[in-house]
């Protein structure tokens, strides 16, 4: 038994013990066990309490390890950024949450390795992550950005940071690294460099100013435009590029605009470097902090220098003749309402002379269309100097002028100052080294007598020099009443000649034409007259000049063909003879596209032969546009159709064109037959006339003649048929019959 406690006390004591220092005595013995187990009682509950203590802070502290990585888990995640640790002699690859979510996939279902992702790489970036490696190895560590092409198809930048880990041996274990997913500060940079790049190469001059106004920044094009470089700014208020030109008003307004709105634009004139002024177009712009403090301001401008001479020039050509410099017909209205007002207000009288150049067009048709503008630029420049600068001179279009007298007197000034332009307009013009004649027809009206506004007076000075020009040109005329007068008979005449063609008012009476060889009617020449129900028969001189100016003369003209091909038609079928029937055709005629076709027709249906129809072309009329004149005549005489040029030497006569044109005769005109047998020079035109067209193998008809000795002058000096008063007057058909048969 007590062999048995003693082992039992060596069991609980854990430690051999001394039999000899033991009690003998089983009480004592027993004492000693009993304070034995209470001593290891008391170290059991020691070893109790401090397990418990331990295991404590064990859970304590394996919460606050899954804290801490939760933690890390979102710091990676705001962060974007994943870690991976490669165990390089397994191969094993461990990845955080965030590396999976940044590469697009599922940990449990896609477990990443090496080789994928290496086979990520973008293959433009390969070359790039390969020398890193080689870095890595040499160095131990890494830091690279590429980008991954992800299974999804996303492309994702990539800043990858890497190091070695080695054993005691300094064999390298395990390789760890951080992938950071920069996609969106990639993008930002991308956004910063091209920001960069639009405000260093922006064609708009760029500047900023910090929250105080003083200059921060300015690009390329603002030095290349002002001169001024950051460094001649930096610090500055921009006030210092201002030309002192612009008005305080509008920098007020400015400043009102930029802390009420945040922006403002607006025209402002600056100074370069070099001192040069410039306008400029300006557009501010604040940049607010998120708290609506001021940061910048960011002002883009433009050169308008060429803008603004640009409009200048727009403005010029809106009010201007582009030819002349002179104001035109816009600015004219403008202007010549102004004056009137202040005339009436004032109670002075005020003058408009309404010009017109005679015959230029002939001018600017033979010599070439620079001729005809070299001409109107020198009767602009004379009509400048013959009034005052206080007077309006226009150019209305054309070979049309007006000039607007301003405080005239009376009727008398303004005669002297049309008298002094109609001499001055009247001096030769030198125009490609060739002297040049021309004049003008001036037309005048007088405020308030002819008219209280602009329109009246306008019209009324251009019916006063309509009436000019048929007095016989390079003269003035007064609007008056009776001028009016006529001016409403024109238009009742042209109301009546549109009736008369729709009502067939119109007849045909005929002139013989006499061979002198055979003193027999070799033709006949075509004249239309107006038989008015009213009126009676009113002559071709009061109708015809409407007709042309109405452009009647084309359908009149085709009526008048059709008649005299019609009657021609007829002698011959009646009397199995032939004559020849002459026509007058018109420049509008002439010119009419469908000209040709319709002579062609008729020809065909009234069975007509060569040389049966002739056509008489007065010479302005070909000289009006000589090569579509020509081409047309070609035309028609390839049908058969003989042509004559009417009123030859009356106007301005080209013989290089006369020589181009098929014409077989000319027609001398009366005013040189009249009283040739009385006065030596029309005796000596008429016979200069004859010869020059009998030297261009041309035949001659000479028109008004009246008496004996003026048919015997025209017989000696060889022309070959007579026309005029001493043989008939144009007859009506039936008349013209007998005259005609009988002595055919």
């Amino acid at each position: 038994m007590h062999t048995l406690l003693l082992l039992q006390l060596k069991r609980i004591l854990g430690k051999d013990i001394d039999c000899e220092k033991l009690p003998h005595d089983f009480q004592a013995l027993a004492d000693l066990v009993s304070q034995s187990y209470q001593a290891f009682d008391r170290e059991l509950r020691f070893y109790e309490h401090t397990l418990s203590i331990n295991s404590q802070e064990l859970n304590e502290t394996s919460s606050g390890l899954k804290k801490a990585l939760g933690s890390l888990a979102e710091a990676q995640r705001l962060a974007q950024t994943g870690s991976w640790e490669l165990n390089l002699a397994t191969q094993h690859i461990e990845c955080s949450d965030e590396l999976y979510r940044i590469l697009e996939l599922d940990k449990k279902e896609s477990p990443l390795s090496p080789e994928v992702m290496l086979r990520w790489i973008h293959p433009e970036d390969v070359t790039q992550v390969e020398s890193a490696m080689h870095t890595l190895l040499e160095c131990m560590h890494c830091d690279i950005s590429y980008r991954l092409c992800l299974p999804s198809g996303a492309i994702k930048f990539i800043h990858d940071q890497r190091e070695v880990v080695c054993q005691h041996d300094h064999t390298p274990h395990i390789i760890r690294g951080t992938m950071q997913d920069i996609s969106s500060k990639q993008k930002q940079q991308e956004n910063l460099l091209l920001y960069a790049k639009i405000f260093h190469t922006s064609t708009e001059s760029i500047l900023i100013t910090d929250a105080e106004n003083k200059i921060v920044s300015v690009n390329q094009s603002f030095t290349k435009t002002t001169g001024y470089t950051i460094e001649d700014l930096q610090g500055k208020n921009p006030s210092v590029l201002s030309a002192g030109q612009t008005p305080k008003e509008l920098y007020e307004q400015m400043w009102f605009d930029l802390k009420a709105k945040g922006h403002w634009q607006g025209e402002l004139i600056d100074q370069k470097k070099s001192g040069e002024h410039f306008p400029k177009w300006i557009s501010i712009s604040v940049s607010y902090s998120e708290f609506g403090d001021v940061l910048y301001h960011i002002a883009s401008f433009t050169d308008i220098t060429d803008r603004k001479e640009a409009q200048k020039r727009i403005h010029y050509l809106a009010h201007h003749d582009s030819l002349t410099g002179l104001i035109n017909r816009f600015s004219l209205d403008e202007r010549l309402e102004q004056a009137i007002h202040t005339a009436h207000r004032n109670h002075n009288k005020l003058a408009l002379l309404f010009i017109d150049m005679d015959r230029f067009k002939l001018v600017n048709d033979t010599m070439g269309h620079a001729a005809g503008d070299e001409l109107l630029i020198e009767v602009s420049a004379r009509l400048q100097d013959s009034v005052r600068e206080s007077d309006i001179v226009a150019r209305l279009g054309g070979d049309e002028f007006v000039i607007v007298l301003s405080k005239v007197k009376d009727s008398l000034a303004v005669a002297r100052i049309a008298g002094n332009i109609i001499a001055t307009l009247g001096e030769p013009y030198m125009i490609q080294e060739q002297r040049v004649f021309s004049s003008p027809s001036i037309g005048a009206s007088i405020f308030p007598a002819d008219g209280n506004n602009a329109d009246t007076l306008m019209k009324n000075a251009d019916t006063a020099m309509y009436h000019a020009k048929e007095q016989g040109r390079n003269n003035f005329q007064f609007f008056t009443k009776s001028l009016n007068r006529d001016t409403s008979e024109r238009l009742k005449i042209e109301s009546s000649l549109r009736y008369a063609l729709e009502q067939k008012h119109f007849e045909l009476h005929y002139q013989p034409k006499i061979s002198t060889i055979s003193g027999k009617v070799s033709g006949v020449e075509a004249l239309i007259r107006w038989r008015h129900p009213e009126h009676g028969l009113i002559p071709p001189d009061k109708f015809i000049p409407i007709a042309e100016d109405t452009r009647l003369i084309v359908p009149m003209g085709l009526w008048v063909l059709k008649e005299a091909c019609s009657q021609l038609q007829a002698w011959k079928t009646t009397y199995a003879t032939s004559i020849s029937m002459a026509v007058n055709v018109s420049a509008q005629q002439l010119h009419a596209v469908d000209l040709v076709e319709n002579i062609q027709h008729l020809i065909q249906h009234y069975q007509l032969n060569p040389g049966d129809l002739e056509l008489e072309i007065t010479e302005s009329t070909a000289m009006e546009n000589p090569a579509i004149a020509i081409a047309q005549l070609h035309r028609i005489r390839a049908l058969g159709v003989a042509l004559s040029i009417d009123d030859f030497g009356t106007g301005y006569s080209s013989l290089s064109y006369l020589k181009q044109m098929p014409v077989q005769n000319l027609k001398l005109d009366r005013s040189f037959v009249k009283d040739l047998e009385l006065d030596d020079s029309n005796a000596k035109i008429s016979a200069a006339t004859l010869a020059l067209a009998h030297n261009l193998g041309l035949s001659v008809v000479a028109e008004g003649v009246e008496n004996q000795a003026q048919k015997d002058f025209l017989i000696a000096h060889g022309c070959e048929t007579l026309q005029g008063y001493f043989f008939s007057k144009p007859l009506p058909a039936s008349e013209a019959e007998d005259f005609i048969f009988k002595k055919t």
